[in-house]
């Protein structure tokens, strides 16, 4: 009988406790349950991971560039702009010297062609021998592209100048000084065409 009574009054004194205890973890796996930290993990992991996606693209960018920046030039319309700059900006400032009027009356034709043939071995020699700049060599009948547009254009913008400000007129030239006047000038302006074709 005794023992009877303190089961019961055990019982008794203990259910308030476990009603409790079990009310606590009831609320606790509720607050679990009913809790958005999971779902802002989940939402700032997908923003981490955006950003290491932006980041990524943006290094693979840089990449190209750098690599698409390292691979030599290739012939192409600014190379062309440059060359043209560079032989008006060389070519323009001996045009108006005496002295070289006074140098085409006086040499030879075949002196004008061991000029010319002097010009072309110097610009083959800065294009093709030297290593100033990162260019792609590219040939069109066996001989480089630039120095075959370096000389076009180097040549025409001389005897166009020379031309164009009436030196032939002022000076008095026959064809063959006028030549020897384009074949000099020109000797400047191949030498700037490729200096600032060299320039990137």
């Amino acid at each position: 009988m005794v023992q009877l009574i303190l089961v019961f009054s055990s019982t008794i004194l203990l259910t308030p406790l476990f009603q409790s205890r079990y009310a606590m973890m009831s609320e606790s796996n509720a607050d679990e349950m009913m809790s958005p930290k999971p779902e802002q993990e989940v939402i700032e992991l997908e923003k981490l991971s955006q950003k290491i996606d932006g980041i990524s693209r943006q290094l693979q960018a840089i990449k190209e560039a750098e690599e698409k920046k390292n691979e030599p030039d290739t012939l192409g319309w600014d190379d062309i702009t440059q060359e043209i700059i560079g032989a008006v900006t060389f070519a323009l400032p001996f045009l108006f010297t005496g002295e070289l009027w006074d140098v085409a009356k006086a040499i030879s034709l075949e002196r004008a062609v061991v000029i010319f043939l002097l010009t072309l071995g110097i610009a083959y020699l800065f294009l093709v021998k030297s290593r100033l700049g990162n260019m792609k060599r590219e040939e069109l009948f066996h001989l480089p592209k630039r120095l075959i547009s370096v000389s076009v254009i180097s040549y025409t913008i001389s005897a166009l100048l020379i031309y164009l400000y009436d030196i032939n007129g002022v000076a008095h030239f026959t064809p063959v000084q006028y030549l020897n006047a384009t074949v000099i000038v020109s000797a400047f302006a191949v030498i700037g065409a490729i200096a600032v074709d060299m320039v990137k």
